[in-house]
């Protein structure tokens, strides 16, 4: 405190440095979802991120924070940031109505700004002892929801006087503030023994596969035996060796409809050395054995009641146009001339406006998206795109089985998807073992594709998925390298491709005028000039996706391009 005189009277006064303003701006609800959802940022806002849902994860820009229920993280203005949760398809939300309340959110987002007395623009940092992007786990998670709940009131519900509006918003704001600082100040006063099993609980779920003992847990935690048991139980519900049992059968059942593996390879993926008694498990668990889960959870014989899709007004960025119309939504924007018309699906995109390759914020302002799906391969818009709309973001890179999970997931179409994926495990089987009648399916070959003029090698993205299914065909030793890197393609010159020898040379072109002179001096050079005409199958690039529709079509297609050695 300050003192002054004026009027020969000693006056004491409160100093500008350390007292601040705290103005909410907005509350916002996340679902539970396996892609990456945007936190959108304005300049000097900071956001509160209360994470309701386990099995979370914060994205920030070089490094990620794993989260569980009840975690708070405060994260500085511009911080780039998006949140992510792990196998949500198996969890099923309701309609629209129901997912936007409160007490049903995954997460919620509360965006305020800090003003320190006498400055006009935010503040970057906040003067006080809760923590940037650490986490702070809640236990009173009854009044945690209900100070979000009185903000979230308190700015959709203004009362007809301004002032007290504005008021009662900053009160609820910083009530939830001072309740965070007191959270922090017992946890630090309390026995870190829960901290030690919570972290022995991250250990299962990251190490599963491995041996894992009662003892190995509580010696890990360093809590005794007795105690330790009653905290795990508190924590999760379960007993320990209960809960290794429940986070292996979750992963057997993924792989069981995302896989192809046999059972024995998945019993030992997800920590069994022995099939018979994972099989056993699995159906004390389920009820049912590993292959009667898998056909009963992807196959019905009557046709899917479609549910209620949450959003309205959908834009896709990039590649995520096919996985869309795979499922029986179509978007009001998306990469129309680019995407949409080199792509097998060009007749269904009628009505679609035009967004560009990248998604242009200024064309997808116009269109008052609700939701923006961003599966392209570059992010040049991504912080302003996430201002505009929801934002969630699924790599175009990921296995299509992973990715269209991750759309169906927000379109609440899990169980087409999941049909979609037996289907087509079975087609693809039937078409190779089809093929093996009529020729060696194990030889090698090699997937070429020309765009604009340039000549690239597939490894596993595009037409290659199918070809290198495993029962078809086998990349030759320069593709496995790739392939083994995560490279899903590769630029090349016309002068390497003979680095990628192989029994059978796929090329995909189109009608570019680049494209057809490429491949003219392509076949002029000495190693194409010694192959033999039915080892080079000309077709085209519209195959060279991988979204379900495209997929569907080249399993009709393929067996006619390798038979009849189309050149």
């Amino acid at each position: 405190m300050e003192r002054s005189t004026i009027d020969g009277k000693e006056i004491s006064f409160l100093p500008n440095e350390g007292y601040d303003i705290y103005i909410p701006q907005s509350v916002s609800l996340f679902r539970r979802l396996s892609c990456k959802q945007l936190i959108p940022s304005s300049p000097g806002a900071h956001r509160l991120v209360v994470f309701k849902s386990t099995s979370g994860v914060l994205h920030l820009r070089k490094h990620f924070v794993q989260t569980e229920k009840n975690d708070v993280l405060l994260l500085a203005p511009d911080a780039q940031s998006s949140i992510q949760f792990v196998d949500s398809y198996e969890e099923t939300l309701g309609a629209s109505s129901s997912a936007t309340q409160l007490n049903t959110a995954a997460a919620i987002v509360i965006v305020f700004s800090v003003y320190r007395l006498g400055e006009s623009k935010p503040a970057n940092e906040l003067q006080s002892t809760i923590p940037y992007e650490t986490r702070m786990n809640i236990t009173d998670e009854s009044r945690l929801l209900d100070l979000a709940g009185t903000l979230d009131l308190s700015l959709k519900r203004p009362t007809p006087v301004p002032e007290e509006s504005r008021l009662k918003q900053q009160i609820a704001l910083q009530e939830l503030l001072l309740f965070l600082m007191e959270n922090i100040r017992r946890n630090t006063e309390i026995s870190d023994n829960i901290q030690a099993v919570k972290h022995t609980v991250t250990y299962i779920e990251s190490h599963y596969q491995q041996n894992i003992t009662a003892r190995q847990l509580y010696s890990i935690a360093g809590v005794a035996k007795w105690q330790y048991s009653t905290l795990f139980k508190s924590i999760t519900g379960k007993k320990p060796l209960d809960y290794v049992l429940d986070i292996r059968m979750k992963h057997a059942k993924r792989l069981l409809l995302q896989t192809e593996d046999t059972i024995a390879q998945i019993a030992q993926a997800v920590g069994f050395k022995d099939e018979s008694y994972f099989s056993r498990k699995f159906r004390q668990t389920e009820g049912i054995t590993p292959r009667q889960y898998e056909k009963a959870a992807s196959v019905s014989s009557s046709p899917v009641l479609m549910p209620e899709v949450p959003y309205k007004r959908i834009v896709a960025v990039g590649y995520s146009l096919g996985d869309l119309l795979s499922l029986g939504i179509t978007p009001i924007g998306a990469d129309v001339e680019i995407i949409g018309k080199r792509g097998l699906y060009w007749d269904s995109i009628n009505g679609i406006e035009d967004i560009g390759l990248l998604g242009e914020p200024g064309k997808i302002r116009k269109l008052l998206p609700d939701l923006i799906i961003h599966s392209g391969f570059r992010q040049d818009w991504i912080e302003e795109l996430a201002s505009i709309a929801p934002t969630v973001l699924i790599d175009r890179y990921e296995h299509v089985y992973s990715r269209i999970m991750q759309t169906a997931e927000l379109m609440n179409r899990q169980k087409l998807a999941q049909q979609w994926i037996y289907r087509h495990r079975a087609a693809s089987k039937r078409m190779w073992i089809g093929l093996a009648k009529h020729m060696d399916v194990k030889q090698t070959a090699a997937v070429f594709s020309i765009v604009e003029g340039n000549l690239y090698i597939m490894s596993m993205k595009g037409f290659a998925v199918t070809v290198y299914h495993p029962d078809g065909m086998q990349p030759p030793p320069k593709v496995k390298e790739l392939i083994r890197a995560g490279i899903p393609f590769q630029l090349t010159r016309p002068e390497h491709a003979c680095s990628y020898e192989a029994d059978t040379h796929f090329i995909l072109m189109d009608n570019d005028p680049r494209t057809i002179r490429l491949y003219r001096r392509l076949m002029q050079l000495p190693y194409w000039n010694s192959k033999s005409i039915d080892r080079i199958i000309l077709t085209e690039n519209k195959y060279n996706f991988d979204d379900p529709l495209t997929m569907d079509r080249l399993l009709l297609e393929l067996p006619q391009m390798i038979l009849k050695k189309s050149h």
